[in-house]
């Protein structure tokens, strides 16, 4: 061959080849060598009990697809990892056999992309109780103004009070979160309140399941799953699935978090929207198909609102869903089930919403951190125990042991038959326009009306108003909270010569008013929840203004 190339010389070889002349098989007419096909790289483990039993059609997933185990618990995905961990979807009956800060099972397995190896899971027998669930949303745990001493000597004595309770009475409760269990902000200004410090913090006597919130991303990395990678090392995956006591549950992650200009030690914008990835889309689609019964109980976290906010009676919303992009994907996905409960934070109010047909019931719960400051505020002064649409700071209840769940929002440091808040509009009244028009004194539109303040009120509820054994005609309407204005946003108002548009009172829609006959008979109001429960209050008129 040198000897070709020597006397033919490169025009002459290029001809060659060309014209196919050439019988010199080495370099000549010779088929190409073949590459060497991509390692098809399999992730294969086992789902077995902690004696060894093997564990049957159990889902377990890398994030993008899904796979259940064969009759000898075992599995076999064809996958990258792309997420650095695989999760089992803990059937109904058994819990993960390891629990982190004891109250966090852990139903994931960090694995090497570039080797994986056998992932198996261990799980256990859990007890044949009904469920009952805790959902709190938005704790946002900074050290900032005492916030950390909220968590520990309130917040979580309130949580495990409301565990015993759910104990005392034949269940066995779960916590959920809804996401910013911290805030990105204060940890981008040097206060360093961190996911894992809140793990050490949020000693509730309960299993917590954990959904991420935009607040929760770190404000140093940037792009969406990137600075997701600090939740996936302290908390594990930001969207998964779970059976317990007879309902699915899929926990997604709903914040886009691109946070432009981050950098090592530099914090980006922290923008965000509210979103699904196509491919956490697909990834619920393929979860929810491995559910047979679609008329068992559903329940779906996230922490940005799915549905558009309630509407004053006889007022129709704009749209069903309150984002565009993954929102009404999601419902489609879910038409065929009809048992669908949402539970949503990041409003720091109660919202609590059906779609038209009715399968799917949002609860977007207040902050269990109450009225929060806004951080362009200093010197930095406590949350506020009310919510900015009247809502107090609390958690929302759930008790599945009649077979028909039962559903209330507590109050910290309140009863729970607390439901209602009532006001006598003769004496109550708010001379602050900025705030509002709709409480001015002399305003006769307010004379001998009572109004309430139903915060866990939604569709198919009733509100009655009755005075002297005579029902009053009541109507919904969407108004701000008078208490919360007078007892808390004037004083505020008063002492900050700027105001932080963050602390506006919100026009909510569970607000209820009625005109009475007289100024000084008593009004009694009833509530009646969905499932006949009533919680009643009687208004003494005249009320003292508070």
């Amino acid at each position: 061959m040198n000897r070709l190339i020597k006397y033919m010389g490169v025009a002459a070889m290029t001809s060659a080849i060309i014209s196919g002349c050439s019988d010199d098989k080495e370099y000549f007419g010779a088929p190409p060598i073949k590459q060497p096909a991509p390692k098809e790289v399999y992730v294969q483990g086992t789902v077995k009990t902690a004696e060894g039993m093997p564990l049957a059609d159990v889902a377990v997933s890398d994030g993008y697809d899904i796979v259940t185990t064969d009759a000898d618990g075992r599995y076999s995905l064809k996958s990258e990892v792309p997420l650095g961990y695989m999760f089992v979807s803990t059937p109904d009956g058994y819990e993960p056999a390891t629990f982190l800060d004891n109250n966090r099972p852990k139903f994931w397995q960090n694995v090497n992309k570039n080797a994986p190896s056998g992932v198996d899971f261990i799980l256990k027998a859990t007890d044949c109780k009904p469920l009952s669930i805790i959902a709190i949303a938005d704790p946002q745990i900074s050290d900032r103004a005492g916030d950390v001493e909220l968590l520990k000597n309130m917040y979580v004595p309130q949580i495990n009070r409301a565990i015993d309770s759910l104990k005392t009475a034949g269940t066995s409760p779960i916590v959920v979160t809804l996401g910013d269990i911290i805030c990105d902000w204060f940890v981008a200004n040097g206060f360093g309140y961190t996911l894992d410090r809140f793990n050490a913090d949020f000693k509730v006597n309960a299993p917590v399941y954990h959904t991420m919130g935009n607040h929760d991303n770190d404000p140093f990395i940037e792009g969406d799953l990137a600075s997701a990678s600090t939740w996936h090392s302290h908390v594990g995956p930001s969207y998964y699935s779970f059976n317990r006591g007879g309902a699915h549950f899929i926990v997604t992650d709903n914040i886009v978090y691109t946070n432009p200009g981050a950098a090592p030690g530099v914090s980006g914008k922290r923008s965000y929207t509210t979103a699904y990835t196509k491919e956490q889309l697909q990834w619920i689609e393929k979860d929810l198909a491995t559910i047979k019964d679609k008329t068992a109980p559903l329940f779906i976290t996230m922490h940005g609102i799915l549905l558009t906010y309630p509407e004053a009676e006889g007022v129709q919303v704009s749209k069903v869903y309150r984002f565009d992009d993954g929102g009404p994907q999601l419902g489609a996905l879910l038409k065929d089930f009809t048992n669908v409960k949402v539970f949503s934070g990041h409003s720091h109010k109660n919202h609590f919403q059906h779609t038209p047909e009715g399968n799917i019931r949002e609860y977007n719960y207040a902050g269990t951190n109450g009225g929060w400051w806004p951080a362009g505020y200093k010197p930095y002064k406590p949350n506020l125990p009310l919510c900015l649409d009247g809502t107090p700071w609390g958690m929302g209840i759930w008790n599945l042991s009649s077979g028909t769940a039962q559903h209330i929002f507590k109050g910290y440091e309140l009863p729970v038959d607390h439901q209602i808040r009532a006001y006598d509009l003769n004496t109550l009244t708010v001379d602050d326009r900025e705030f509002t028009s709709s409480y001015l004194p002399g305003n006769s539109a307010n004379t001998n009306v009572v109004q309430a303040n139903v915060w866990a009120w939604e569709p198919g509820c009733t509100v009655k108003m009755i005075e002297n054994g005579r029902e009053l005609a009541v109507k919904r309407v969407k108004m701000p909270d008078p208490y919360l204005i007078t007892k808390y946003l004037v004083p505020i108002k008063k002492e900050y010569p700027k105001w932080d548009s963050g602390l506006n009172p919100e026009s909510t829609a569970h607000m209820f008013r009625a005109q009475a006959s007289t100024a000084d008979s008593p009004v009694t109001i009833e509530f009646t929840d969905l499932s006949g429960r009533k919680f009643t209050t009687v208004l003494n008129r005249p009320a003292p203004a508070e």
